[in-house]
């Protein structure tokens, strides 16, 4: 494992009714924290494969017994802070810089199931050889991943997320910063209904097994999403 990466996926307990709310309809909202569940799951098991430190950040903090007994492997895990998702992720950024706990930081979801391995390895590679941002666009204008190599709390508290332009105007104020900016490939997340019909495309034309998406496919099985 190469010494100073991390990359911290953050996620929400897949609670009915407090996850993925705008995939229902067609979902109902136990098939759609069933699919978050899954996606997480794949998710975890894909960056523990990776070549770098992996930490889960997770919401609510009272869910924290939860989420240790589901993945006894990943053994770093800390609670979200803050109130809000940009000041939640800053307060992250920043406290991992502070206690000087990685040169490069990369910061996912976990509903972005095909974003394969090699693109994770790509952010860092990128800080590692002089970006100061790393930035993987989603179809939406939001971005599905973030890579930093110091705290730049605007960057999240100044943008409004989960925005159409959100990656845009993250990636103006990191250059207004100062910092050299890389975009990745751009990459869906599972948000909205079409979102979830390109996944069920694209999971229908890759082969059973590969990959990280197993769970993911068999909870599309389960709802008939998917023969």
């Amino acid at each position: 494992m190469s010494q100073g990466r991390r990359t911290a996926l953050f996620t929400k307990h897949p609670t009915p009714g407090e996850v993925k709310t705008r995939l229902c309809p067609p979902l109902t909202p136990a098939e759609a924290a069933r699919l978050a569940e899954a996606m997480l799951r794949d998710t975890v098991a894909r960056c523990l494969a990776g070549d770098f430190e992996s930490e889960l950040v997770f919401a609510p903090a009272a869910r924290a017994t939860w989420f240790r007994q589901a993945f006894p492997g990943l053994a770093r895990q800390s609670a979200q802070l803050g109130s809000g998702l940009g000041q939640r992720l800053a307060a992250h950024v920043a406290g991992v810089f502070e206690r000087g706990e990685a040169r490069t930081l990369v910061v996912i979801g976990s509903d972005q199931p095909l974003v394969p391995l090699a693109l994770l390895h790509e952010a860092h590679a990128a800080l590692e050889q002089g970006a100061g941002c790393v930035l993987g666009p989603d179809l939406g204008g939001g971005y599905y991943l973030v890579g930093l190599v110091r705290s730049v709390p605007e960057l999240f508290t100044d943008v409004p997320m989960s925005s159409a332009g959100m990656c845009a105007a993250t990636e103006a104020l990191a250059r207004a910063s100062g910092l050299r900016v890389v975009r990745l490939e751009e990459h869906g997340d599972v948000d909205t209904p079409a979102d979830l019909e390109r996944l069920c495309a694209a999971l229908a034309r890759l082969p059973a097994g590969e990959g990280f998406v197993e769970h993911t496919r068999r909870a599309l099985v389960e709802l008939a999403r998917l023969p």
